[in-house]
């Protein structure tokens, strides 16, 4: 009865706005500048888009993915003039009331998804963030810092979770999710092999010359970073790529999609190979690693087996592929005398010091120049946080790691059991094995180089979480569809 009155009050409405916009159009078209009659023309078209998103939910959620994706190389071209954050707290703003909205109109009840461990342990985190706002040690609080830092750390990730647990109601998005990930992935490393093969453009030139040379024209040769913001967060996202698609495509039953995941897989691995960040490396050998507890196929688990042990062989033993230098980059990961990882040794030792003095942190925000050059935790504020990790423990302190750690601890053995036991059907466990392990390689990525909570990983990582907490639900979701094909 009530999906019944709400089309009837659909179908009114969208009469009312196409006869207003039809109206405003003549209207504005006769009387005002063309500036103000373009603005107010497009009233009509807008509400008829709101509609639609509250019908098909799912099309604001990829505007606001393909945005995440590349929202950064918009703005080095052309600089948007509010904090991106601003963006993301407008389109999240948006989806939540549409879910209200639909919520009220509809019977549509998929609220019970959103009540998983996931939604729990984020719950939990973002408590300990709100807590980490009376940290005063410095003296002062700082509560704009504090919730520009909360946004993108605890806010995010949790309205990431609600927001998709509520709309997947379909085994197949998660095929869709990656379909459109796998895209961008392609654009992406096809955006470096033109870096790579026909140069910079003027934009990404003075980028280079005015903030980034230093670090992306280095002895082993360039850095090359695609549309995003350095080469770091390029090859992270490129490894989680790889990973992830590459296990996808190990179960998937489909030819097509198996095929599209393989492309796509090595087209992850040629973007984290031109990226020359030993981070970005560093994923798919940590993937690889948690995938051979999570095999249940021993055919699979072995050759996963024998690339990771034949590839980290050769890589640390060996001198095989010297004149590469791409390969030659690559076995810096395993040199413990690499002189930019002593130089994070040595950063980190030099905040020892502080940082024993701080268990809870300098405080969420409280960086770059935040406190006065005569406060005693000056020097903490303005040390750069050369990856994810530490970036944590200098804003939060040992304990705040702790628990940053703890929770992602908890979420790999929950991640793990679902798979593991939860999940009967390939089509469902290949892709979320490959998520799993894709971020258990990011959190390793993370001790290296700041890329987690960075555009476009953070939002793709809760994303991965939140279809694997969701995978019991898409599993029951394929069986009892393929069981009504086949009766």
């Amino acid at each position: 009865m009530i999906v019944k009155e709400y089309n009837i009050f659909e179908k009114g409405i969208n009469a009312i706005v196409v006869t207003v916009g039809l109206l405003l159009c003549i209207w504005t078209a006769t009387t005002m500048k063309a500036t103000v009659a373009t603005a107010i023309g497009l009233i009509p078209f807008l509400l008829t888009f709101i509609f639609i998103c509250i019908k098909s939910p799912t099309i604001l959620l990829c505007i606001t993915f393909i945005i995440n994706y590349i929202i950064m190389g918009i703005n080095r071209y052309y600089p948007i003039p509010i904090p991106i954050t601003n963006i993301f707290d407008l389109l999240f703003g948006i989806m939540l009331t549409l879910i209200i909205l639909k919520q009220v109109y509809t019977d549509d009840d998929n609220r019970k998804n959103a009540m998983n461990a996931y939604t729990f342990v984020l719950l939990g985190w973002l408590l300990y963030c709100i807590i980490n706002a009376g940290n005063g040690i410095t003296g002062e609080l700082y509560p704009e810092a504090w919730l520009r830092i909360l946004r993108p750390w605890a806010i995010y990730p949790l309205l990431t979770c609600f927001i998709l647990s509520i709309h997947c109601n379909r085994y197949s998005f998660l095929h869709y999710f990656l379909i459109l990930w796998g895209i961008f992935t392609l654009l992406a490393a096809a955006k470096g092999y033109w870096q790579k093969n026909k140069g910079f453009d003027s934009t990404e030139l003075a980028w280079l010359w005015a903030y980034g040379a230093r670090t992306h024209f280095i002895h082993s040769g360039i850095r090359y970073f695609s549309f995003f913001t350095d080469a770091a967060i390029f090859g992270s996202t490129m490894g989680l790529s790889c990973t992830t698609f590459f296990l996808s495509a190990l179960y998937s039953k489909n030819r097509y999609l198996k095929l599209f995941y393989f492309v796509v897989s090595m087209a992850g691995f040629y973007g984290l190979l031109i990226a020359g960040t030993r981070a970005a490396i560093a994923i798919p050998i940590a993937g690889l690693g948690v995938f051979l507890f999570l095999s249940k196929n021993w055919k699979i688990g072995m050759l996963s087996f024998l690339l990771l042990v034949g590839g980290m062989g050769i890589l640390k033993y060996t001198k095989i592929g010297e004149d590469n230098r791409l390969i030659r980059r690559m076995r810096t990961v395993f040199d413990s005398n690499d002189q930019s990882l002593l130089v994070r040794f040595e950063n980190q030792k030099a905040l020892k010091a502080y940082m024993s003095e701080m268990p809870f942190g300098i405080g969420m925000g409280v960086q770059n120049g935040v406190i006065s050059p005569q406060n005693k935790y000056y020097f903490v504020s303005i040390c750069p946080a050369d990856s994810s990790l530490v970036d944590v423990w200098i804003q939060m302190g040992v304990v705040g790691l702790s628990v940053f750690l703890g929770m992602h601890a908890v979420l790999f053995i929950l991640g793990a059991y679902i798979i593991l036991f939860r999940i009967s059907n390939p089509e469902i466990r290949g892709p979320l094995t490959g998520m799993l392990c894709g971020c258990a390689g990011m959190l390793v990525a993370s001790y290296a180089n700041m890329v987690y909570f960075q555009f476009p990983n953070g939002i793709l990582i809760y994303s991965c979480f939140t279809f694997i907490f969701l995978g019991p639900h898409l599993d029951r979701l394929y069986t009892k569809e393929h069981e009504q094909r086949t009766t």
